[in-house]
């Protein structure tokens, strides 16, 4: 018992000092948005001699172009959450239920892509290839690269659903596509959730391919506008920090109030599949 208490007590101990590394970078971050220019500039975690907190979050609002880059993510994330929802279940459900040759090689990909980076200069020259504009091509990027662990995340929970409901379905008469959606899409309501918190925080809180394909300010999303606050000469690392807290508020909100769907629709989907 002795031993188990110590082991518990180091096991916490530990956690406590990751926990407070961890929230290092953001303290540095919240306290520098509050800062004049120099005393940002210096990026020490010392608290401000004088504290800006409406002059700097107002001229970063003002000089940033934030409501722009927030409708610009909140167009580009709803799209594409959208779309991984809608393909990515029907997906899973084909390659769950149709126990073919292809589909078990189309299953291996998804496998592989979940291990393997995606390469975003191939990516450019293909998207060029085709003729794709540059929000298109950062719309049609950004749902592949989310796809791999969307797929495997719903077809782990299909596995649960027995396939009887299937072929009751049919009996019915029901076809394929009012099978899934009227019937097999009304159960896989937690993943579905899962996926939709995943999905956006990824798709929101995207840089790199945003900065390649988006390369006009009018279309940057809300993390780009971080680049309106640099300059040749100078940079105002006051109103980058206090970008960056306002562009991570939605994603942490989002995150703090709907974290105990992310970890049920996880655990579901693995303990049932």
């Amino acid at each position: 018992m002795k031993k188990n208490r110590l082991f518990t007590s180091i096991l916490n101990l530990v956690l406590w000092l990751c926990a407070f590394l961890i929230l290092i970078p953001v303290y540095m971050v919240i306290m520098n948005s509050f800062k004049n220019q120099s005393e940002a500039a210096k990026m020490n975690m010392m608290l401000p001699t004088q504290w800006q907190i409406l002059k700097n979050y107002h001229d970063m609002i003002k000089e940033g172009g934030i409501l722009r880059g927030f409708v610009n993510s909140t167009v580009i994330t709803v799209i594409c959450v959208l779309f991984l929802i809608i393909l990515c279940s029907t997906m899973a459900f084909v390659l769950e239920r149709r126990k073919t040759v292809l589909s078990r090689m189309v299953n291996m990909a998804v496998i592989f892509g979940l291990v393997l980076p995606l390469q975003i200069i191939p990516t450019y020259f293909v998207c060029n290839f085709l003729h794709l504009t540059h929000e298109t091509a950062a719309v049609f990027v950004l749902i592949a690269a989310n796809m791999s662990f969307t797929v495997f995340l719903y077809t782990g929970f299909i596995k649960s659903i027995p396939q009887e409901i299937d072929e009751s379905a049919w009996i019915d008469g029901a076809g394929q596509t009012e099978l899934f959606f009227r019937i097999i899409f009304p159960l896989l309501q937690p993943v579905t959730i899962t996926a939709v918190i995943i999905n956006f925080m990824a798709v929101w809180n995207d840089f790199g391919i945003s900065i390649y394909f988006l390369n006009s300010a009018k279309n940057y999303t809300l993390p780009l506008t971080v680049y309106n606050f640099f300059g040749n000469h100078s940079s105002d690392w006051q109103l980058v920090f206090a970008n960056v807290v306002l562009s991570t508020l939605p994603v942490a909100a989002v995150y703090l109030l709907l974290q105990k769907y992310i970890i049920s629709g996880m655990t579901s989907g693995a303990v049932k599949g």
